[in-house]
């Protein structure tokens, strides 16, 4: 078709054509992405080639090593002269429906993290002795050495509603030392091609340990070969997808799953000074419309205490002026059938609320959709940059009451509000099940020891073998030198201890 671009996408070093079932078309406005699907016996060939890659070369790899080659695919992403981030910025808009400047600014803020001194940062927080990824190493008090192993094969499942997703849980990999087979979301397909193609031109052999495909959720062939292969699957995707990957992935795989959370801010009124307003409506808005709203760290509204010098109401009208400045600067990306016609309707429903005489106020503009409301009761937005604003009367006291029906769901919380109330709030909602608590305007932006879901990054994937020191000094002594272990004599391997006191898993 004239004007549609085509672009390979993929990564499967050593493919054959007879490995290839056919190659899957995905279609996006001026955009056709062209991604193999491999057949069972291809899927088979090439976990065993990155396999056998991995343990050749990534296993002997000195994860500092690693570290170095990882800094080096970031420079290649934040070199403005970058093929890989030019791509990136010019067809992942077409891809995602987000404007082009939230893909690069988001990107590079992204990226950012993968350097050398923020991988380091995450490696040493939770390996305070980084070394025993290469060898055994001392374990201090506890005494003798311990050694931790990172999975074989690693099958990440990627959804694509964040651009960048798949570079984190590929940098987890690589630095546990794990080959990867990576499953692209139909809605997103391409990024993680050219991250491996980036690999790639850093070190060769290091992109030989990864692989990229594509396969329809619940193909009844693929999808099980691939998981019953893995000795770790991280999946991303809603709670439906996660459930049935839960179904499909064997008991002796780690099932690392990051599903569906909810965010939201909180805003005590020492924030709505007037020396401090524009401020945290700034720091709103920010958290708004950065990837609008399609992140779990996004929130989907703002407790706002009342009794300050501006009130909620006026906040929200101020954040919807905030929200139409980014806007000039950042558009809203692109709204399916589905997303605007909910727009539509939580609109329509807003305004017959007001006419209706409830205490409520809609702040519309091009920016997006601010919904003020006296009702308290936690509620979801349907995103796109719409966002609800509800008073209430005490931040500490009554956020954490008003998120405990969705506590299983909580995420992340954007403070703004004095240090000592920002610490006991956090206490409160830590209690609930909340995994992290932030300054209002970072609610997107993770640092690189962040942990996701209230998990580790590395710590979930490793194994661990301990290397004990001879301690025949605290050897079993008995009374009879006829006895053995169990008390039983030599002549009598019958042992007495009492079976009816076995357990299993003992």
């Amino acid at each position: 078709m004239i004007g549609v671009q085509l672009r390979r996408a993929g990564w499967l070093p050593g493919v054959s054509e007879a490995d290839i079932q056919d190659r899957q078309t995905l279609t996006f406005p001026g955009l056709d992405v062209q991604i193999p699907r491999l057949t069972a016996e291809g899927l088979t060939a090439q976990v065993e080639r990155i396999q056998a890659a991995r343990d050749d070369y990534l296993a002997r790899l000195p994860v500092r090593r690693i570290i170095t080659l990882l800094d080096r695919v970031a420079s290649r992403w934040l070199d403005p002269a970058s093929p890989y981030r030019h791509e990136a910025e010019r067809l992942l808009p077409l891809i995602t429906g987000f404007a082009e400047p939230a893909i690069r600014k988001g990107l590079s803020a992204y990226l950012a993290t993968l350097r050398e001194e923020n991988v380091l940062r995450l490696l040493e927080a939770e390996l305070p002795e980084p070394a025993v990824l290469d060898r055994f190493a001392p374990r201090g008090r506890a005494g003798g050495e311990t050694r931790a192993f990172g999975p074989r094969l690693t099958v990440h499942v990627w959804s694509g509603n964040v651009p960048g997703l798949p570079a984190q849980s590929l940098v987890s990999a690589l630095l546990v030392k794990s080959a990867s087979l990576g499953k692209v979301a139909s809605e997103e397909p391409l990024f993680a091609t050219l991250l491996a193609e980036s690999i790639a031109e850093v070190d060769p052999r290091l992109a030989e340990c990864l692989a990229v495909t594509y396969w329809p959720v619940g193909d009844a062939v693929v999808e099980p070969l691939a998981f019953g292969q893995a000795d770790a699957v991280i999946a991303y995707g809603s709670e439906r997808a996660m459930e049935h990957i839960r179904g499909r992935v064997p008991g002796h795989a780690r099932f690392v799953a990051y599903g569906h959370k909810l965010s939201f801010g909180a805003i005590g009124r020492e924030a709505l000074s007037p020396e401090r307003f524009a401020d945290t409506v700034d720091r709103a808005a920010y958290d708004v419309a950065k990837y609008d709203q399609q992140g779990c760290l996004s929130p989907h509204l703002f407790y706002v205490e009342s009794g300050g010098p501006a009130s909620p109401r006026e906040f929200a009208e101020a954040l919807s002026g905030s929200l139409e400045g980014y806007a000039a600067g950042v558009p809203r990306g692109r709204l399916s059938l589905e997303e605007a016609a909910s727009l539509a309707t939580i609109r329509q429903r807003h305004e017959l609320r007001e006419v209706a005489g409830d205490t409520v106020a809609l702040f519309s503009n091009n920016g997006g959709m601010v919904l003020f409301d006296t009702d308290a009761t936690f509620q979801a937005s349907c995103l796109n940059r719409a966002v609800w604003v509800k008073p209430v009367t005490d931040l500490v006291g009554d956020v954490p009451r008003l998120a405990g029906p969705v506590r299983r769901y909580l995420q992340t919380c954007g403070v703004a509000a004095d240090a000592a109330r920002a610490r006991a709030l956090a206490e409160m909602l830590g209690r609930l099940g909340l995994d992290r608590v932030c300054p209002l305007g970072r609610m997107a932006d993770v640092a690189p020891t962040w942990h996701h879901d209230g998990r580790f990054a590395l710590l979930e994937l490793l194994r661990w073998t301990d290397l004990e020191p001879d301690a025949t000094a605290g050897r079993w002594e008995f009374a009879h030198p006829d006895l053995g272990l169990y008390g039983a004599t030599d002549l009598d391997p019958t042992p007495t201890f009492d079976t009816r006191r076995e357990t299993d898993g003992c």
